[in-house]
């Protein structure tokens, strides 16, 4: 249940034409907050893409403006800025809604002075930043991520003993949201605040012979050990154990994101990694990864490469390698559920990389497709390790193949050339027909740049970060 939702009322402007009572500036009163305007009413969200032919839309900030993010919401993507948000309809590009922070606006303000964040199930587009005239607290905006529509805004101040006498209270931490909630440190363990109130709604305190797996030298659980789905929060712990020891094991944990209480746990058999951010306090975390599929992750065990199926904590594979004993080790699982696995064999140059898809329950190899290498070959940016598609966002699914970032001149080496100015399409069947599409790059950019690609309603995004700002995005058909 969403609480204390104080619903504001929009103004409609003027209804002579068709054109007008449909598209316009639709304005609320003045809020001390910021300037909310919903442009385009009544979006009704398209489906993804099934495989692209074209971009079919080109977006670009003002010139006064700074593009920094890209999140994905029910119609198309939202666009974070250094003072706020848009969001676009997928379909065409065009802004149905903004939320634009004046105090930001300054010449003063700081790109660090504004966060933002979407639900996991992307009801909600929730926005948290410094104001100007004070260090006592933060400002808080939530809006329905579909219609703009301004659910609320207040003040939030944080516990007093995060915030140093004189400073800034730390921002909320919105990259992790669920249905309604944001995770922030709390003692030993963490707590669950409401994106509505500020308040908490639940805490959870590890046994005192455990130790959450985060970093407790940095705010806003930078390196948390944490994924959440729209119902099922996951992390990872350790129990008695040498922390001074290169590998050992502990448990995985799940709870239920509404309230807190425990889902299932699988226990001592998840491999911990060192952390990456602070190896010098010899800090653990959890190495799991989403899959495309939201109910399911990847996790390393002590049996391998484990697939979860999120909802129940079963263990589907103990090791998703073992479908593809020839693979070599420089392969990657992209996705994995209880139907299908994906695998991919990248090679480089004179070899042609190769993507093969396997039943899970019977490890049978349904296809095999083979990327061409006459013209150019296939530069997949994938490190060595294993489940990576969700930190490499170059490489998404589309119904029936994959979409990847693409290069021309053969990828080669230490060339001045623009390495991923094409998308490509691949089918997931052999006699599938493969697309190419040519995509503007920033005419100064570095070699080996690479869009990200994001599916969303309406189209495929793609944009790249360029000198820290987003130039351009780019729809997708």
């Amino acid at each position: 249940m969403k609480e204390n939702l104080n619903k504001r009322i929009i103004f409609v402007g003027s209804t002579t034409t068709l054109t007008l009572a449909t598209v316009g500036a639709f304005l609320l009163w003045p809020s001390p907050f910021g300037d909310h305007r919903i442009i385009v009413q009544d979006v009704e969200p398209a489906e993804t893409p099934g495989t692209i032919q074209e971009i079919s839309w080109t977006w670009e900030p003002d010139e006064e403006t700074t593009a920094q993010s890209v999140f994905i919401g029910p119609a198309g993507p939202i666009v974070m800025y250094e003072d706020g948000v848009s969001a676009l309809d997928g379909s065409n590009g065009t802004e149905i809604w903004s939320y634009r922070v004046n105090d930001l606006r300054a010449p003063s303000s700081r790109s660090d002075s504004i966060r933002v964040g979407v639900t996991s199930d992307r009801e909600y587009t929730v926005l948290a930043w410094h104001p100007r005239e004070t260090v006592e607290y933060v400002n808080m905006a939530i809006l329905e991520s579909g219609s703009g529509q301004l659910i609320d805004e207040y003040r939030f101040s944080p516990p007093e003993e995060e915030v140093d006498d004189g400073a800034r209270p730390p921002l909320p931490s919105l990259d992790r949201l669920s249905t309604d909630t944001w995770l922030e440190p709390d003692g030993d363990g963490f707590a669950a605040l409401s994106i509505f109130t500020g308040e908490k709604k639940w805490d959870y305190t590890p046994d005192s012979k455990c130790r959450i797996l985060y970093n407790y030298s940095h705010e806003n659980f930078e390196d948390f050990s944490v994924l959440i789905g729209e119902e099922t929060l996951i992390f990872g712990q350790y129990c008695d154990e040498d922390v001074s020891e290169g590998t050992f094991h502990g448990d995985l944990i799940a709870l239920n994101a509404e309230n807190g209480s425990e889902k299932w746990t699988i226990e001592n058999r998840i491999s911990l990694a060192r952390s990456e951010i602070d190896i010098e306090y010899d800090v653990r975390k959890t190495d799991m990864n989403p899959m495309w599929d939201p109910g399911y992750i990847t996790v390393t065990t002590e049996q391998g490469n484990s697939l979860v199926d999120i909802d129940t904590g079963n263990i589907i594979l103990d090791d998703t390698r073992d479908i593809f004993p020839d693979s070599p080790d420089d392969s990657a699982i992209l996705d994995a559920n209880e139907d299908r696995i994906i695998d991919v064999t990248r090679h480089i140059y004179d070899q042609p990389s190769i993507f093969t898809t396997a039943d899970t329950r019977s490890g049978n190899i349904e296809s095999t497709t083979t990327l061409p290498s006459t013209d150019f070959n296939h530069y997949l940016l994938l490190p060595e390790d294993l489940n990576i598609s969700f930190s490499w966002p170059n490489i998404i699914p589309l119904r029936g193949g994959i979409l990847t970032t693409t290069c021309k001149n053969e990828c080669e080496e230490n060339t001045k050339t623009n390495y991923t100015d094409t998308v490509t399409f691949i089918p997931s069947t052999p006699e599938g027909e493969e697309e190419t599409v040519e995509i503007p790059l920033p005419s100064d950019t570095s070699d080996q740049s690479t869009h990200t690609l994001l599916a969303s309603p309406g189209s495929v995004i793609a944009y790249m970060k360029h000198e820290g700002s987003i130039p351009e995005i780019f729809g997708l058909k």
